[in-house]
């Protein structure tokens, strides 16, 4: 292990040469790529300052996007296996998210801390230099396949490859987890160091060879850790990044005063204050950092990464961000915002000034080029603390809640309510439990673990099935997207002595079922739903629903009523072992079914019992019946009549010339299917445009311009009928609907007030009393299954009909606001 000592020295004018730039890895998209440009001199610890004083950034672009990423010293090309304190060689790493023609270009200047000024400083050689290349479609590996993920605006964060939501869990401990041997200048401070031996079987050479350090000494224990965990089928890992002065005190980027024997007995505050250079980073450490987080990368993990603990937050310029901070900041976004999944925690345990977190989390969001997961992790009692962090107060997009006491009462609480907030707030937060239980508990070592293996005596237990239901599966239902689990102080294995994950293999097991339950049977359906315990007559029941879609529902004691009140059609019911997994079971009941008659606010219905057998341990999946949901595109129709009047016209990418007048542009964007129908021609947009009646407006359902399309039912009933209409002025948003040739009262004079110059969804009917529409006032009484005809005819010209949608409920589809909120025309920005 090396050991480096301050040295100070004056700003001097850098010189040097940059004549070379080398762009590696450029391939299909996601696929990181590293540029490596040749600047001054310097090192580490003597002479300049080269991570205050020298100022890259490479500005990469492609079409009209573009990305601006910080860049680093990296010294040598081989850091990580010479230990070198420094070089010439500076560093950029991008990720690219789009196939196609990319540019880049250098900026790299030089001056007393110009890391803080944008256009500071004197320019380097190589400043301006450029080059282009080109990224791929195709990535075959599913992982990178998958993309980054990124907060989009919703509750869960996404991968922006597939759009799949994150749904999470793996171990929240050992916080300490970079405290490890392998690495330089590691201290050991309570002989909390770890050796990772535990895992040293798990490693795969043939792997994971290439991403050794040391010349391939060392490494090799740490990656068999990872590659347990994604054998496992976890995919997240979390750990401190700077622990100077915490509980811990071993894991820190900066670079030692002292040897690290005697730094393990300086007090916390000094260990920072006479222990650390606070603005100069060890190359080596960092590098080897890299090496082993991209194999966790590659094994397409989740890295967590916590900045700081509640006992070191106000260590970095007194809580502020201010210059130290600044560097650390910029330092770790540029050597690890590369990589495809990671989180950045502002802090564990975090009492900061609000004011001090709030510029902290733009510090990082402007850093971060890719709306990466931002969270803030706050003390069980002190949840109060983010309040003034909800809407645009700060750049969080999420929490990292931790609770309280080991009966875990606190988790669908937090979840729900802060939801709610943060939705109510206009920017919602995505909830992750990541600290469930007290200190002393959390997730409990399993029973059949060794007890001599331990590093600890185990003084508390707790009972996995009770974690398991009242953590795993509670957090999932109140809407969380998954959770981290804490290993406490008195579980024999814990936050800071752990090294053996296999402590927790049962849970591992049985946990993994929950999250492919719902990536396979909830998946997208998840960002419609909500808590919804009041749905069963049990208190004891965990409801987690899109009212008339689907239900899940972790069951109590007693038998399911599930209350579906206003609703009526079939409902298919499921069960899923959670404790054994496989394929959806039928119970007593394959399905139950509500009709007209039975919609009191009270009705509910048994949902019968689960299957026989098993493990015993169940969830319950109601669905709305697959085939009692019915989406059609308007332009599908199979006849048109009454047509000399007026006539729907096809519009699409291709289209040529329409009727006129027809004062409208085309509004492709946000049409579905890149099409949709124009009646035409419009002579009447306004209420002050002339009204010619059986021209430009009628009453009598039917009359004019009828489209027909043959639907087929699955069952009789009524059918609920939302249109998709883009009305561009008061008299172009009504049209009628019928079936069978017959035009009842239900769903005549459908009616579009709120809404106007987008494409939006609605089911409203004008009346005398209300002109703008009773909302739920169009249905459809079809008389029985199989094939009937849907028709809608003219009320008003100028209207643009996209698409229909039949279903059996009466609550709004829960996408609707989803969708109309995405197809809304941009705000104007604010006037000051």
């Amino acid at each position: 292990m090396r050991h480096r000592f301050l040295a100070g020295a004056a700003l001097v004018l850098m010189a040097g040469s940059a004549q070379a730039q080398k762009l590696e890895g450029a391939g299909a998209v996601y696929d990181p790529l590293t540029l490596t440009l040749e600047g001054p001199q310097m090192d580490e610890r003597t002479g300049d300052n080269p991570f205050s004083d020298v100022r890259l950034d490479v500005v990469f672009s492609q079409g009209s996007q573009q990305w601006i990423i910080p860049g680093y010293f990296a010294g040598c090309k081989d850091a990580a296996d010479s230990s070198c304190t420094g070089g010439k060689l500076w560093q950029v790493h991008f990720l690219p998210s789009v196939a196609g023609d990319y540019q880049w270009q250098v900026r790299f200047r030089a001056g007393k801390d110009v890391v803080f000024e944008e256009y500071g400083g004197k320019t380097l050689p190589g400043n301006g230099a450029k080059g282009n290349f080109t990224v791929g479609e195709a990535q075959n590996d599913p992982v990178r396949a998958r993309g980054i993920l990124r907060y989009t605006g919703d509750r869960y964060y996404r991968y922006s490859g597939d759009n799949s939501i994150f749904f999470k869990l793996g171990p929240d401990a050992p916080e300490n987890l970079l405290a490890y041997d392998g690495f330089d200048a590691t201290p050991n401070f309570k002989s909390l160091r770890k050796n990772w031996a535990p895992h040293l079987s798990d490693y795969n050479a043939k792997e994971a060879k290439s991403y050794l350090w040391a010349k391939g000494k060392k490494g090799q224990a740490m990656l068999g850790m990872f590659r347990y965990v994604a054998d496992q089928n976890l995919n997240s890992v979390s750990m401190l990044l700077w622990n100077t002065g915490g509980d811990d005190r071993n894991v820190f980027p900066h670079l030692l005063t002292v040897e690290p024997s005697e730094y393990e007995q300086m007090k916390p505050a000094e260990q920072w204050t006479k222990g650390t250079i606070k603005d100069r980073f060890d190359l080596s450490k960092l590098a080897q950092w890299q090496r082993a987080l991209s194999y966790a990368d590659k094994l397409g993990l989740h890295l967590h990464f916590k900045l700081q603990e509640t006992e070191n937050d106000r260590f970095m310029d007194g809580g502020e961000t201010g210059r130290t901070r600044k560097l650390y900041l910029r330092e770790m976004v540029a050597r690890f915002g590369h990589y495809l999944a990671l989180s950045w925690n502002l802090g564990e345990e975090n009492v900061q000034k609000s004011g001090d977190v709030v510029h902290m989390s733009h510090y990082i969001d402007a850093l971060d080029a890719y709306d990466r997961p931002i969270v803030l992790h706050s003390y069980p009692h002190q949840k109060e603390r983010y309040l003034p962090y909800l809407g645009n107060g700060s750049a969080l997009n999420g929490l990292s809640l931790q609770g309280s006491n080991d009966d875990f009462a606190d988790v669908r609480p937090d979840i729900a309510d802060w939801a709610a907030m943060s939705k109510q707030a206009g920017r919602p937060w995505v909830m992750s439990y990541d600290e469930p239980g007290s200190a002393q508990g959390g997730a409990g070592v399993d029973a059949a673990y060794p007890a001599t293996k331990l590093p600890s005596e185990r003084k508390t237990i707790i009972d996995p099935e009770h974690f398991m239901r009242e953590v795993v599966w509670n957090s999932l239902t109140a809407g969380g997207n998954g959770i981290e689990a804490y290993y406490g102080y008195e579980t024999g294995c814990t936050d800071l002595n752990c090294q053996d994950h296999r402590t927790r293999a049962e849970m591992w097991r049985e946990g993994v079922l929950a999250l492919s339950f719902f990536r396979t049977y909830v998946g997208e359906k998840a960002a419609s739903m909500a808590p919804y315990d009041w749905l069963t007559a049990n208190g004891d029941d965990y409801v987690f629903a899109d009212p008339g879609r689907t239900y899940v529902i972790m069951p109590g004691k007693d038998e399911i009523s599930l209350k579906l009140a206003g609703e009526n059609g079939r409902f298919d019911v499921d069960w899923f072992d959670r404790g054994l997994g496989g394929a959806l079971q039928k119970g007593s009941l394959a399905s139950v079914e509500m009709s007209q008659a039975s919609t009191s606010a009270k009705a509910a219905v048994s949902i019968g019992s689960p299957p026989a057998g098993g493990s015993g341990k169940w969830v319950a999946l109601v669905r709305r019946a697959a085939d009692e949901e019915i989406m059609v595109e308007a332009e599908s129709f199979i006849a048109q009549r009454n047509d000399s009047v007026r006539r729907w016209y096809r519009v699409d990418a291709n289209s040529g010339a329409t009727p006129t007048p027809d004062p409208d542009d085309k509004h492709l964007n946000h049409a579905s299917g890149g099409a949709y129908l124009e009646l035409l021609p419009d002579t009447r947009t306004t209420h002050d445009d002339k009204l010619v009646r059986e021209e430009n407006f009628t009453e009598d359902a039917g009359s004019m311009a009828v489209l027909s399309y043959d639907v087929d039912f699955p069952a009789a009933g009524r059918y609920y009928v939302w249109t998709r209409i883009h009305a561009t002025g008061t008299e172009d948003n009504g049209i009628h609907v019928g079936l069978n040739g017959e035009w009842p009262i239900n769903g005549r004079r459908i009616q579009y007030c709120p809404g106007n110059n987008q494409w939006f969804w609605d089911s409203r009917q004008r009346t005398e009393g209300q002109h703008c529409g009773v909302p739920g006032g169009i249905w459809l009484d079809v008389p029985s299954a199989g094939k009937h005809r849907v028709e809608f005819a003219m009320r008003e010209d100028g209207v643009e009909f996209d698409a229909f949608f039949l279903t059996r409920s009466a609550v709004p589809p829960s996408w609707v606001a989803s969708l109309n909120a995405k197809a809304a025309p941009p705000k104007k920005a604010k006037e000051h």
